[in-house]
């Protein structure tokens, strides 16, 4: 059952401010990679706009403490159904990522200002207070990111869920514009 949130602005009045539509993808982008503990206080940011061997680009790729990869897809607004196929798409690639891959795609990402150039290792140190494992990527899990998920794909998220046991779910955000 979805949860209805009001946000209020408290002036001379009580007004109530109603969601929006994002203008951009990129801006949600942003706020999740300056603050990836929106979605989750145990992951650390591995690389962002992730070029898969397919020729695709994982939007933004992260790491639990016990080397469980999470493979994060945002949409700005409602998802469409084929978000499900886009995300699984991108796990058949993720699922193959050796140790050195996933060092090698934060470092790479790392060179471009992600972390300001320390080594995978390093930023693991820094983010779990742990040396990373030594079987990275034993799991993965699947996430989507929108403002709401449209019937199909929340009927395809449970059922692969619920059925199959795929590590696949979403977490909803509401966009709010006060003013400009």
């Amino acid at each position: 059952m979805p949860i209805e949130t009001g946000v209020w602005r408290f002036g001379k009045t009580l007004e109530r401010l109603e969601p929006a539509k994002m203008d951009k993808e990129e801006r949600l982008e942003n706020a999740i990679t300056s603050h990836l503990d929106i979605l989750d206080r145990n992951l650390m940011l591995v690389g962002r706009q992730v070029k898969t061997a397919f020729g695709k680009k994982i939007d933004l790729l992260a790491i639990r403490r016990d080397g469980t990869l999470v493979v994060i897809e945002n949409k700005r607004d409602r998802t469409p159904r084929d978000v499900v196929a886009q995300l699984l798409d991108y796990a058949s690639w993720v699922k193959g990522l050796s140790y050195s891959d996933v060092k090698d795609i934060y470092e790479q990402k790392a060179k471009g200002g992600l972390a300001a150039g320390d080594s995978f290792e390093a930023a693991f140190a820094g983010a779990f207070d742990a040396e990373p494992p030594e079987d990275v990527n034993e799991a993965h899990e699947l996430v989507v990111v929108a403002s709401e998920l449209d019937a199909s794909t929340e009927r395809i998220i449970g059922y692969l869920s619920d059925e199959y046991g795929v590590p696949v779910n979403a977490v909803f955000f509401r966009f709010f514009k006060d003013g400009d």
